[in-house]
């Protein structure tokens, strides 16, 4: 027979795995048994890969997007109210973090067409050395060609935690924390640097909600 077995939660080669194991927060599993020895008898090659591709397509944000998600409403919630009031950003630019891929793909597929955003650039390694002039014009304050707002959020992984400046923007979001420290002084100083019309620098910390430590 084939079985699949899906955990849910941190995974034990994680960081957090420790310090939830520490909390006594359970990490939970599912086993669904796919096909029994019958089926691969019966079945033919096509279908037996069929139902093993479906089985593991994961959807690591299914959770997010069929319930009610306390993390994000926040973000967005002083997204409208925090983030961009001009006492504190008077430039009107935001920078968010994540170390997760994933999360980076389903912020960007909220606030483009949950929120409606037109103006939020995703950087990852993927897409960073074609995007290199698009950042610049956006959020490089010391870049000497004509500087754009074309995109106002730039929500990247750390592979813009150093060597790039973001420093139009002195307002940092980090949507999970860093289990290194040093990583997160990395982030602040793209915003943290000479050129900036800012006074203060805003950095802002998003925990796991209740749902999403489980």
């Amino acid at each position: 027979p084939i079985v699949t077995l899906i955990s849910e939660g941190a995974y034990s080669r994680q960081p957090l795995f420790n310090n939830l194991r520490k909390r006594k927060v359970k990490v939970s599993a599912t086993m669904q048994y796919l096909l029994s020895p019958e089926d691969l008898q019966t079945l033919s090659v096509e279908e037996i890969n069929e139902k093993i591709h479906n089985a593991f397509s994961f959807d690591a944000y299914k959770w997010q997007k069929e319930n009610d998600d306390p993390k994000f409403d926040k973000f967005h919630e002083n997204l409208k109210n925090n983030f961009f009031d001009k006492d504190i950003n008077p430039t009107g630019k935001l920078v968010v973090f994540s170390e997760s891929v994933d999360t980076l793909n389903y912020l960007y597929d909220r606030l483009t067409n949950d929120v409606k955003r037109t103006d939020v650039l995703m950087v990852t390694s993927n897409n960073r050395q074609k995007s290199a002039l698009m950042i610049k014009e956006n959020f490089d304050a010391n870049y000497d060609g004509e500087h754009k707002n074309d995109y106002n959020i730039i929500i990247t992984s750390d592979v813009l935690a150093e060597g790039v400046n973001l420093h139009r923007s002195n307002v940092i979001v980090n949507y999970d924390s860093p289990w290194n420290a040093t990583r997160l002084m990395q982030r602040i100083g793209r915003v943290n640097r000479i050129g900036s019309v800012a006074e203060n620098i805003y950095n802002y910390m998003f925990y796991p909600s209740q749902q999403g430590d489980k």
